[in-house]
């Protein structure tokens, strides 16, 4: 499971603070202020949604056997839980005319209520305890915005069909089961046995039904390692199809489980990755008036399966792979930020349509979405997770929202143009006047990117999202995301999928980041505040004291927030142009010593930086970040720059070889040890040139030890807390090298700009 423990101090202080609260709104739709109380949905089991929707309204982070039902309601449930003493309490909302009706005082403390015979859809509403108006609803509540103010939302489903509802879902190193509910729409007619189908994979498997209880039964041995999802679909005797078919419900079948700590991501900017039809006429020409760097390269998913076939990522450590939105973009060219060149949707950050995959990433063997697929499969038969990037933020202008509903996009000022401040208008202004922005204060664009994003995530049963921009978007989307995820993938036992944020921070962007990131949003995000240390201690002589303490705020501020720590992407300078001074800017041509060059020493000075900050940013607690090219210190300026055709043997330099074969080596390090993925950090040493931290889990313990002095250093550590005194560990990069702790003291003797990485 995805971890969120400690988030429960943060809840307790939500807690304390509306128990603390008094408010006075007087009317529907309040101004902002503290909740006083929790809505617990738990009889709201007629949710097409979320049917298992079972929120603790104490304590949310809990994860209680879903809720079921053998028959679906047409009445509306409500169930509101006070978290401080309440005599009385009202609803009102958009299903009474936002008139307050009374509650009913249950045994337990809890108050409910029943709407007969509810209209299938969504309803905003709000809880009034002792007739007072509460504020926001609490962040684990499904929501809905309705004239600027911010509500809880019941969603009715349709209660005159059936529902499909997971039970459970377990996994043993070879076998996967299934138990899910048929719930019979209101007038009480069964399952039909004989319109039950089901797939495991992609294989058809059968499904053992019992009509009287509606249990379904789906179970399959003998598996080999991998990914095996469920997808079921079901009709009644009166041949009316379940509302939510197919039930989509992912598992792995692993001889050990896997958890998201133990990842190392690569991100794979596909079409500049690897071309795999070369030797073939293009299937696809350029785009006309657009420079090569900022137009399609060729680059394709077959490309990527090839390199995954060939073992590329397995020999980098490297076990979940981001792929660059896999959406349909505009076949055009557009003006670029600099207002001089044009640009194409080549990254994919131009969606026109939520469900169509790019033409362009196909190949002459194989469309698109055929070939994506193919590859996915392949990643997840050995073991590999895989993250869409998701585009939420704005679409482009031919997109089909643009084109289905004009009314959604009004005009919107520019981001950093004049009184459009990227920060101060962060929600509501436009990247560009070509993207148009989404807000989800419009509750039908929330619910309509909700509905096509888990349909994307079902159809290519991929294992996480990231999602871009996450400061530019009300919280309002990534709650819902999570929690749709959570009630229609995860529930009874599915496989976690992990959400990744992209915020673009500063140093001290800790708080911004963290405002996203809690049990009922994103789990982790993208490191911008140590990022930018990486960059001043590896490529501009910062001091590692410095870096230390930007490694202790994190952790005192990010809790159990799964983050990513990373060296580059594709929105920032290449740290080999960094590390070199030699930029030429985004459109000029900054040169790549590493292959242009040649085998020239003094790339060494180069290779040596890279590499120990990938030592550094490799052995970091959460899920760190390769960015294609980094492995071989590939050079560039900014976007497009940065954004060059990835090179593969047999055409790497020397150099190229021995950086790649550094970053492969750390890779596999992290990859063989317990303590390095999911061990707590602790720091042993720490000057401007010398850094020795350990990473400990139980019995399992590593020490990363990194000397960037001009001069070799010897250095005595004390490791008395760590309880390795008398062991003999020895340096996963080089097995040649050991040392012996000695009086819990460990006696290091590290080169000019040599790491090591010491396990027992």
């Amino acid at each position: 499971m995805l971890r969120s423990g400690p988030f429960l101090v943060l809840l307790a202080a939500l807690v304390a603070l509306l128990a603390g609260c008094d408010t006075q709104c007087v009317g529907p739709n309040c101004p902002d202020v503290a909740d006083v109380a929790d809505d617990d949905d738990a009889a709201d089991d007629d949710d097409a949604t979320d049917p298992t929707d079972d929120d603790d309204a104490t304590d949310p982070t809990d994860e209680p056997a879903p809720t079921v039902v053998e028959q679906r309601s047409c009445d509306g449930a409500l169930r509101f839980v006070p978290t401080t003493a309440v005599d009385s309490a009202q609803v009102a909302g958009e299903f009474n005319g936002w008139s307050p009706s009374d509650m009913t005082a249950e045994d337990d403390g809890s108050f409910s209520a029943v709407i007969p015979d509810l209209v299938p859809g969504h309803y905003a509403y709000k809880f009034l305890p002792n007739g007072q108006w509460e504020g926001d609803p609490p962040p684990w509540a499904w929501a809905k915005w309705v004239d600027g103010n911010e509500n809880r939302n019941h969603i009715q489903g349709d209660c005159n069909v059936p529902l499909l509802q997971t039970v459970s879902a377990t996994a043993t190193p070879d076998s996967v089961e299934f138990v899910v509910q048929f719930g019979k729409a209101a007038d009480g007619v069964a399952v039909d046995p004989g319109a039950v189908t089901a797939t495991i994979g992609r294989q058809a498997v059968t499904a053992d039904v019992d009509p009287t209880t509606g249990r379904i039964r789906v179970s399959a041995g003998g598996l080999a390692s991998g990914k095996h999802s469920l997808r079921l679909w079901a009709s009644d005797a009166s041949g009316r199809e379940a509302e939510n078919q197919p039930l989509f419900v992912p598992l792995w079948v692993e001889p050990e489980p896997w958890v998201w700590d133990d990842g190392l991501m690569y991100f794979v900017f596909t079409d500049r990755f690897r071309n795999g039809d070369v030797g073939e006429p293009p299937p696809f020409p350029p785009i006309g008036d657009v420079e090569d760097r900022a137009n399609y390269n060729g680059g394709d998913f077959l490309g990527v399966l090839q390199a995954l076939e060939e073992g590329y990522f397995d020999e980098l450590g490297s076990d979940v792979l981001w792929l660059t939105p896999v959406y349909e973009n505009p076949d055009g060219a557009y003006i670029a930020a600099d207002g001089v060149h044009n640009f194409t949707g080549f990254h994919g950050y131009w969606p026109t349509d939520p469900l169509a995959i790019e033409g362009r990433l196909g190949d002459t063997g194989s469309d698109s979405e055929a070939r994506l697929i193919e590859l996915i499969d392949a990643a997840h038969a050995r073991g590999m997770r895989v993250i869409f990037d998701t585009v939420l933020n704005h679409v482009h202008e031919d997109h089909v929202y643009v084109d289905e509903h004009p009314e959604w996009f009004g005009g919107g000022c520019v981001c950093g143009s004049e009184g459009c401040g990227w920060e101060e208008r962060a929600l509501d202004c436009w990247f560009t006047g070509y993207l148009p922005d989404l807000s989800y204060r419009n509750h039908w664009i929330t619910e309509r990117v909700l509905r096509d994003t888990l349909t994307l995530v079902e159809r290519f049963d991929v294992d996480g999202l990231r999602v871009d921009a996450a400061k530019h978007m009300d919280h309002v989307i990534m709650r819902g995301l999570n929690k749709t995820l959570k009630t229609r993938v995860e529930a009874g036992g599915g496989a976690d999928l992990y959400l990744v944020g992209e915020t673009f921070t500063g140093g001290d962007g800790h708080g911004t980041i963290m405002e996203y990131v809690n049990p009922w949003e994103l789990h982790g995000q993208f490191d911008f505040p140590l990022y930018w240390s990486i960059r001043d201690a590896f490529a501009h002589g910062g001091g590692f004291d410095a870096l230390d303490g930007q490694v202790r705020t994190g952790e005192g501020i990010y809790g159990d927030g799964l983050m990513s720590p990373f060296l580059g992407n594709h929105d920032i300078e290449r740290f080999a142009t960094e590390a070199t001074g030699t930029s030429d800017g985004a459109w000029g041509f900054s040169p790549d010593w590493m292959a242009d060059g040649g085998d020239a020493v003094n790339q060494w000075d180069l290779i040596n930086k890279a590499s120990m900050a990938f030592a550094f940013t490799l052995t970091q607690p959460g899920v760190p970040l390769v960015y294609y090219g980094d492995e071989i210190a590939l050079a560039g300026a900014g976007d497009p720059d940065n954004r060059r055709m990835m090179t593969f043997e047999p055409f790497l330099s020397a150099n190229q070889r021995e950086m790649r074969d550094r970053v492969a080596a750390i890779g596999q390090a992290r990859r063989g040890s317990l303590a390095l993925r999911r061990g707590d950090r602790t720091t042993l040493w720490v000057d401007g040139d010398l850094y020795v931290y350990a990473r400990r889990s139980g019995d399992d313990v590593a020490i990363v030890a990194l000397n960037k002095g001009g001069t070799p250093r010897v250095q005595s550590v004390s490791v008395a807390d760590l309880g390795i005194d008398g062991q003999t560990l020895s340096d996963a990069i080089h097995p040649e090298r050991q040392v012996t702790v000695a009086g819990d003291q460990l006696e290091l003797t590290l080169g000019s700009w040599e790491y090591a990485i010491l396990v027992p």
